[in-house]
């Protein structure tokens, strides 16, 4: 799974948006391993980039890129500089923060080969949520940013749906209008028997 934030404008944005989509899917498809995965997505990004003499450092891409292994139980993750997913279960919800910073895709000329993974557990019935930063980044008429811990802090269904119902109409009450395009992916662990879902809200 991945969810991602391309940072740039216009066109070279749009390159970006879907060098990232491509690479991702068939590195997903072809590649061992989350690092492996994570390198193959930086390398068409740095393609893209060294083809243009303008390409600026701002063009980049935060993204959470997430491994489900064989063992469900546990989730393998990568943050390239992204808001950290949170994991929810059992009335609470706890920010998946990595070990070690990380630059953005598209900035790994500037760091080594090395992909920190870090891995969490997933236990079942928990709900991994990932977002964009439009919605951290939200304002309330006072100028708070929004949290989205508190309301997600609740008995809660195994229900991505559920979740992320919570979750956006905390957001509804926070803010009246969202200052950046925003987005969100919920995926639930079923135990076993049922099955996987998830559910995604694109705004």
């Amino acid at each position: 799974m991945m969810i991602g934030d391309v940072r740039g404008k216009g066109m070279q944005a749009v390159t970006l948006v879907n060098t990232l989509l491509g690479s991702f899917h068939a590195a997903a498809l072809q590649l061992p391993d989350l690092p492996a995965i994570v390198r193959g997505v930086e390398v068409q990004l740095q393609d893209v980039k060294s083809r243009r003499a303008d390409a600026p450092y701002e063009d980049f891409v935060t993204a959470v890129l997430v491994e489900i292994p064989p063992d469900p139980c546990v989730l393998r993750v990568a943050n390239r500089g992204h808001p950290a997913p949170l994991m929810v279960h059992e009335g609470k919800a706890t920010a998946l923060e990595p070990r070690e910073p990380s630059l953005p895709l598209g900035l790994g000329d500037l760091a080594g080969p090395d992909v920190p993974v870090d891995e969490f557990a997933w236990p079942p019935g928990a709900t991994l949520v990932l977002f964009t930063d439009g919605i951290i980044e939200a304002r309330d008429r006072n100028g708070v940013f929004f949290d989205p811990v508190p309301p997600l802090t609740v008995p809660l269904p195994p229900d991505p749906g559920a979740v992320l119902d919570t979750m956006l109409a905390a957001l509804s009450r926070h803010t009246e209008e969202l200052e950046d395009d925003a987005a969100a992916l919920a995926v639930t662990h079923v135990p076993a028997g049922g099955e996987r879902d998830g559910g995604t809200r694109p705004r």
